[in-house]
């Protein structure tokens, strides 16, 4: 290993943007030991930009390069295709990956993350854009980077507990050691969340690289957006329909257990009848549907055998 492999920050981005890859290449039944040398036939680095980018990257290419050539030729194939993605690539070639100039395999993996991971709007800061939110979900801790300010493992622990609430009882299961409130953090969002651990504790809390802690925290981010579109958002949500619930019952007062009378629904409001229908259940029960086009107040009437049940009009103001 030479000089550059063994600084701290290489080493954690190396080690990081490894597990990152094979996220992705575990549906390839494909796995990087060393990123160093296992892109230098192209096979890697063509699966991985075609899972993530769910995109042919190359239809023809080489199965099994064996000569120099062959691997480079492999190694173009995902560069052109990045570059017409519309990612601009510097000072990087075929022969870079080939010949495994680690700097080199470290920027245009960082250049994929950006892209597909962390998806960057155009003109806007991908750093900027992502610590806004982190600040938005844990306004308490004041993060201001992705590196210092994430070394006592209570950021992250705040962080996977306000992203989905309830896996943690905090403050209280904090400790003085920061290794231990990191892992326990990182274990939580791996167990409940199905966030990968691709950045071990000890990193952020003892050689945090801002780029390593971006493409982990990166998945909060996709995990809380994925749940956004999942629930419902009151702000958002608008009545579109109203059902009422009837239940028939005899001259005697005994509820009725079958279906087979014939009510019969009217909705009236500010702009006239809205169309109601009526939903006999089979055992006694009948839903009134009906869909109110605008606010006001409206009138339900429900009859059967000609005149209007109990309570039939009522109304109903909606505002």
């Amino acid at each position: 290993m030479d000089d550059y492999e063994n600084l701290n920050w290489v080493r954690v981005q190396k080690k990081t943007f490894t597990r990152w890859c094979n996220t992705y290449l575990l549906e390839k039944r494909l796995k990087i030991e060393d990123l160093s040398a296992d892109l230098a036939d192209g096979k890697a680095l063509i699966s991985l930009l075609e899972q993530i980018s769910g995109k042919t990257v190359a239809p023809v290419y080489n199965k099994n390069p064996k000569i120099r050539v062959q691997k480079i030729e492999n190694v173009n194939f995902g560069l052109e295709f990045l570059k017409n993605e519309g990612i601009k690539l510097v000072g990087v070639g075929g022969g870079d990956i080939v010949d495994g100039n680690l700097k080199l395999i470290l920027g245009l993996i960082w250049t994929i993350i950006l892209r597909y991971q962390i998806q960057v709007a155009e003109g806007n800061s991908a750093r900027a854009d992502l610590l806004e939110w982190v600040r938005q979900r844990i306004p308490e801790y004041n993060i201001n980077n992705f590196a210092g300010d994430w070394a006592s493992g209570r950021a992250i622990c705040s962080l996977t507990e306000a992203v989905q609430p309830g896996q943690m009882n905090l403050p209280s299961d904090f400790t003085a050691d920061a290794i231990h409130n990191a892992h326990m953090g990182m274990t939580k969002a791996e167990q409940n969340m199905n966030i990968p651990m691709i950045l071990d504790a000890e990193d952020m809390c003892n050689a945090p690289d801002e780029l390593a802690n971006m493409t982990y925290i990166s998945y909060f981010r996709d995990y809380w957006n994925s749940m956004m579109e999942k629930m419902a958002w009151p702000e958002n949500c608008t009545f579109l329909s109203f059902t009422a619930h009837v239940q028939a019952a005899n001259k005697g007062g005994r509820l009725q257990t079958q279906g087979g009378d014939h009510f019969v629904a009217s909705v009236n409001g500010p702009s006239g009848q809205v169309p109601a229908t009526v939903l006999d259940n089979g055992n006694g029960t009948y839903n009134i549907s009906y869909q109110l086009p605008s606010a006001g107040q409206y009138a339900v009437s429900v009859k059967v055998n000609g005149r209007d049940i109990r309570g039939s009009p009522y109304q109903q103001i909606i505002n």
